[in-house]
């Protein structure tokens, strides 16, 4: 089973494209993290989990949900990290997850795809991201390969200050930088509510066809990157910034 956390699409691309090479289904773990629950998993098998990279680490809203899962004895767990450049210290997390769950650990690889993150770094035009997309495709299709087999996921070194380097930098960075204080949508939005659809958390709702933020938002950038209006901005920090538009609206319907 192909288990995936996805803001922007990004993860959501990558699990379906495993899945579908090993024969597998991908799951969101939205539906059971916007409600803040855990879930049972009772299919044999090895299981894969597929997310992006937040300051080195998968998201804390991913970890806690695998946290608060069940999965059958014996199961075997691959990890599969996107970004935008390297995944830093993820395999270690990735590797106490299993071990926490009682898993055999089977690697932690990394894909990279486009940068998202516009509140602090650059975001690149349409035909930039889909060069991008489209070089990824046999990475995750070797990838895919390796997990069909059964094979163990290559992961590159990682430096022995990664982890308790990237320890101290994820309690203020959630606690300080990772906000939806300044949210706001312009007066181009329509009240369509696709920022609501796409939260992965469940943090946004409409009130009088506008969205509002309700506290709880981990920067995945979906709400802000998909509008189809480009009308969610936050604070002064991404007018005029090029927003991506994920793999779906740029390659999906031609491969």
């Amino acid at each position: 089973m192909i288990i995936y956390f996805t803001g922007t699409g990004n993860s959501r691309f990558t699990a379906e494209r495993i899945a579908e090479a090993t024969g597998d289904k991908a799951v969101d773990a939205a539906r059971w993290i916007r409600r803040g629950e855990g879930a049972v998993f009772s299919e044999p098998g090895d299981y894969v989990f597929v997310s992006p990279i937040y300051v080195a680490s998968p998201p804390r809203a991913f970890l806690d949900f695998l946290r608060r899962s069940d999965f059958p004895a014996g199961t075997r767990a691959y990890f599969v990290q996107t970004c935008a450049g390297g995944m830093g210290a993820a395999p270690v997390y990735c590797r106490k997850l299993a071990e926490e769950k009682g898993m055999t650990y089977l690697g932690t690889a990394q894909v990279r795809m486009p940068q998202n993150y516009l509140l602090f770094f650059k975001t690149f035009p349409d035909a930039e991201n889909r060069t991008k997309i489209r070089a990824a495709l046999p990475e995750i299709d070797a990838l895919s390969a390796r997990i069909g087999r059964g094979e163990t996921l290559p992961e590159p070194d990682i430096k022995f200050y990664d982890y308790p380097s990237t320890q101290m930098i994820l309690a203020p960075y959630y606690r300080w930088f990772i906000s939806d204080k300044s949210f706001r949508a312009t007066d181009a939005c329509i009240g369509c509510g696709r920022c609501a659809v796409v939260c992965p958390l469940g943090n946004i709702t409409l009130r009088d066809r506008r969205p509002v933020w309700g506290g709880s938002c981990t920067h995945c950038m979906a709400c802000i990157s998909l509008c189809p209006r480009e009308a969610v901005e936050y604070g002064n920090r991404t007018k005029g910034k090029l927003r991506y538009h994920g793999p779906d609206a740029l390659i999906r319907q031609d491969i």
